[in-house]
């Protein structure tokens, strides 16, 4: 771990305004290419979305629900046989080669991330899961299931124009999930391993397996938010079936997890699902009646590598 990279601590860091959170020329254009947030006071509403999703499914292509890109397995850069280098690894040559969508909720500080990014080569996307979003970040179709409806969003807007690594963060710049480096969110991402993200298409930002792993059925440690929602493991078979249309029969009998919903994937491993599959789960979101806001992020936390195709149970070595 001595090789590892340490940031300089963002802890005294003073919140900006909105306006200066986003101050590039591409993220302005970006923003303004957002779909309109419907006006909170119309009794027309009928729906939590920014759009409604049923706009966003006509919309898909009959080739997106046929094909499905299969991941080459392959490295594009040689790899040194004595491994990794975990110093200022820099795969990637400019900031259109990786993006940072970040999901915030009020009050916390995401000027971070677009400091972070001028120095690593990403390009950040910050959702705001407010009632009341502040000027200057993106909107989410749904604010059901806490980082999960911003995730699905960028993933549905932006599905054709996704770059090679996506990563999935939350907006506060320290948190307890963060296991590399501190707590420092900046510290993890300083010392993301793209070889491993190419390699396997999918890799969760944390490393310890607890909780979650090896099975998240029969977890080791249960807390007691895990007795609360027992129910929803009890239902998955249900479950499975509506979010990803499995059949109850070929439901995996375990599932291994690592915490805590912050990870980066691959274009191509976001792609071998078509965009449909992605709004469905946001609808299911939004629309089920099955458990309360909380359950539903904890629910899709244990999900996600599922959902991009890995092995149901993750084994952390």
């Amino acid at each position: 771990m001595q090789n590892l990279v340490y940031l300089p601590d963002d802890s005294q860091l003073v919140s900006k305004s909105p306006e200066l959170e986003y101050s590039s020329s591409e993220q302005q254009q970006q923003q303004q290419q957002q779909p309109e947030v419907e006006d909170a006071n119309s009794e027309e509403i009928t729906s939590p979305y920014k759009i409604p999703l049923s706009a966003l499914t006509s919309s898909a292509s009959s080739s997106q629900e046929d094909e499905r890109t299969e991941v080459s397995g392959t490295l594009d850069f040689l790899v040194s046989e004595q491994g990794f280098s975990r110093v200022k690894n820099y795969p990637h040559e400019t900031a259109s080669d990786v993006t940072i969508v970040a999901a915030k909720a009020k009050p916390e500080y995401t000027g971070w991330i677009s400091e972070f990014c001028e120095e690593y080569q990403c390009t950040p996307y910050i959702y705001s899961l407010d009632e009341k979003p502040e000027e200057g970040f993106m909107v989410p179709y749904a604010r059901k299931g806490h980082e999960a409806s911003a995730y699905l969003s960028y993933i549905i807007d932006y599905y054709d124009e996704l770059r090679p690594f996506t990563i999935f963060i939350h907006g506060r710049p320290e948190q307890w999930h963060n296991d590399v480096g501190g707590p420092s969110t900046r510290n993890v991402l300083a010392n993301l391993r793209y070889e491993a993200v190419s390699i396997n298409g999918y890799v969760n930002l944390r490393c310890t397996n607890r909780p979650g792993c090896p099975s998240t059925i029969f977890q080791a440690y249960p807390v007691t938010v895990d007795f609360d929602y027992q129910y929803l493991i009890d239902q998955l078979p249900q479950i499975f079936n509506d979010l990803l249309g499995m059949d109850p029969s070929d439901v995996p009998s375990d599932i291994g997890h690592q915490c805590c919903a912050q990870f980066a994937v691959t274009k191509e491993k976001i792609q071998e699902r078509p965009r449909s599959d992605y709004i469905r789960i946001l609808e299911w979101i939004a629309t089920t009646d099955m458990t309360d806001n909380y359950g539903i992020g904890w629910l899709i936390e244990k999900l996600w590598h599922v959902i991009f195709g890995m092995p149901a149970v993750q084994y952390v070595y």
